[in-house]
């Protein structure tokens, strides 16, 4: 009976302390969430529900939470219908987690095509939202990228193109721009050498990559490739490492359900009066 007691106990705090930490992982997700809904917008309007940022973090927020206060309160109260709940919710996510993975997989040239689609919106929208125009920049400099193929995809946004008339005409971001510590928000100024006749009548043509000012040398002074292939590279150069990852995430949803329904377990057993002492 005492050896009883104390496993169940053991469970019970194990199955605590893993839920509060989910439950205020979730918590925090949400709270930055409706911050940034209420306060800043949708960081990415792409009119998707599915690639603006804020709404998967509260997306995600609100799962946790609700995953978490049942099995919070279930772990602390004993109560066998909230681990079910709990238990079940875990089942429910992971298997939607899988799926997604295979669908991902199976159709990652469709991924590929979405990813693009939205990367260009992105470029178009630069200047519209400070917000997306900061996200823009940190993918860039991170992944010391230019563009979405490569540089040249910046004449998608009205600002950059050749044909417009503005200070930023013919150029890039200074996120483009090959910079340890000092930043130059002018590096990128009106790199591409281009021809009015030849490239501003067809609207469809960019200039092309070996169209750039001699003087520029951007083989030192700008990123020529595209970050959609440099984060394509870095997954692929990755993949174990994420791997590993999305296996030490089953690992804990799969230990979370077996707590709880070991807990669960241990609780009907009592009630029952299977364990008596002798």
């Amino acid at each position: 009976m005492g050896s009883l007691i104390i496993t169940r106990t053991f469970i019970k705090y194990s199955l605590f302390a893993f839920n509060i930490i989910f439950w205020l992982l979730g918590t925090v997700l949400l709270v930055i969430a409706i911050w940034s809904k209420t306060e800043k917008g949708n960081l990415m309007d792409f009119n998707s529900m599915a690639v603006d940022p804020a709404t998967v973090l509260l997306i995600v927020g609100a799962v946790m939470f609700w995953i978490g206060f049942f099995g919070w309160v279930g772990a602390l109260r004993e109560n066998v219908k909230f681990l079910q709940v709990f238990a079940t919710s875990l089942v429910i996510l992971f298997l939607g987690e899988a799926a997604v993975g295979i669908l991902a997989f199976v159709m990652k040239e469709k991924v590929r095509e979405v990813v693009e689609e939205h990367m260009f919106d992105a470029i178009k929208a630069y200047r519209d939202d400070s917000d997306l125009r900061d996200a823009v920049n940190v993918a860039q400099r991170t992944f010391k990228c230019c563009g979405v193929r490569n540089f040249t995809d910046w004449q998608e946004n009205v600002y950059f193109k050749c044909c417009n008339e503005g200070i930023e005409s013919c150029g890039v971001p200074y996120s483009c721009c090959k910079m340890d510590l000092q930043v130059n928000l002018f590096c990128g100024v009106k790199i591409m050498d281009y021809t009015t006749e030849e490239y501003c009548t067809n609207t469809n043509q960019y200039v092309p990559m070996n169209h750039i000012k001699k003087e520029v040398s951007a083989d030192d002074q700008i990123y020529q490739t595209g970050c959609l292939v440099t984060m394509e590279g870095w997954f692929n150069t990755n993949l174990y490492y994420i791997g590993g990852a999305a296996i030490g995430v089953a690992i804990v949803q799969i230990g979370g359900v077996w707590l709880a329904q070991s807990l669960t377990h241990k609780i009907k057993s009592v009630s029952a009066g299977y364990y008596h002492q002798k």
